[in-house]
C-alpha cells in the first residue's frame, strides 16, 4: 500500500491527476544488491504505469547484467539473472540461438575475445524514459507528462560529442548526477532554467554495458541518452516515448 504522501496524487508517468495507489521506486530495488538498496528515490504512480514499468524492468534484469562491467557484475548474475532466466524457458532460449563470437572492448579500452547476447534495446529505452519522469519529479518536483514527450536513444562518438556540446550550452535551472549501487546505475540530468519540462539525461546500467546496435555494425555505445521536451513539432516528429530497436549486449 501506498503512503498517504503519495496516495491520490498525479502519476508522475502518465500525468494523470489523483490516481497514483503506489510509490514506485524510480529505479526498481531489484536492481541493487541488499546493502545498496538504502534510500532510493520514490515518485507517486498509478496502477497502470507501475505495471508496464515494471514488465519492462523484469526484461532488462534477466538480461542486461550479464554484460556488466561494474564490481558486482559477478554476484548479480549469480543471485539475479540466473533466478530469473530459470523461470522464463522463452527467454533462455531466445538468447541461446542469439550468442555470437566477437570482440568485446572494455570501459578501458582494451580488447577482449568475447560474445554478444540479443537484446531488445526498445525495452531500456522506455524504461530510461520512465526513469527520466521519476528524477526530475524527485530532484526538481517537476512533473513533465503529459505535456511533454520523454525520448531515448544510445548514441555512437559523434551523437555523444553533440550531447556533450548541448549540455554546456543550456541555460540550466538545475543539474544533478548520482552514482547509486557502486555503478549499478549512474546519470547525470539537467533542466532548462526558462522551462525545466526542457531536460536531458545520460545514464549507464552496471558500470556502462556494451550495446551494438543490430542496424550500425562495429557502432557500440555504453550509455543511454534521454530527452524531454513540450515543443509541439519537437514531438511530432519523434510521435512516441520512445526510440530504440534490436541489439546485442557484449560479455566480456
Amino acid at each position: 500500500m501506498a503512503s498517504k504522501k503519495y496516495r491520490n496524487k498525479t502519476c508522475v508517468y502518465c500525468g494523470e491527476a489523483a490516481v497514483a495507489e503506489t510509490a514506485d521506486h524510480v529505479v526498481a530495488r531489484e536492481f541493487f544488491s541488499m546493502d545498496t538498496r538504502a534510500n532510493l528515490p520514490k515518485v507517486p504512480a498509478c496502477r497502470d504505469c507501475n505495471n508496464h514499468k515494471s514488465q519492462l524492468e523484469h526484461y532488462v534484469l534477466s538480461v542486461l547484467p550479464m554484460g556488466g562491467v561494474h564490481s558486482g557484475a559477478p554476484a548479480a548474475i549469480v543471485n539475479q539473472v540466473g533466478p530469473r532466466l530459470a523461470k522464463n524457458a522463452a527467454l533462455q532460449r531466445a538468447l541461446l540461438a542469439g550468442q555470437r563470437d566477437r570482440a568485446i572492448m572494455t570501459p578501458d579500452g582494451r580488447w577482449w575475445q568475447g560474445m554478444s547476447l540479443p537484446f531488445e534495446a526498445e525495452r531500456l529505452a522506455t524504461l530510461g524514459c520512465y526513469i527520466a519522469l521519476g528524477l526530475a519529479w524527485h530532484h526538481w518536483r517537476v512533473q513533465i507528462a503529459p505535456s511533454a514527450l520523454a525520448n531515448a536513444r544510445s548514441f555512437t562518438a559523434a551523437g555523444t560529442r553533440f550531447f556533450e556540446d548541448m549540455w554546456d550550452r543550456l541555460d540550466a535551472g538545475g543539474r544533478i548526477a548520482h552514482n547509486w549501487g557502486n555503478g549499478v546505475f549512474e546519470y547525470r540530468g539537467v533542466c532548462v532554467r526558462t522551462n525545466p519540462r526542457v531536460t536531458l539525461w545520460q545514464m549507464s546500467f552496471f558500470g556502462g554495458v556494451e550495446l551494438a546496435d543490430s542496424e550500425k555494425p562495429g557502432q557500440t555505445s555504453r550509455t543511454l541518452f534521454v530527452a524531454t521536451n513540450d515543443d509541439p513539432e519537437w514531438i511530432a516528429q519523434r510521435g512516441a516515448r520512445r526510440a530504440g530497436g534490436r541489439a546485442s549486449i557484449g560479455l566480456g
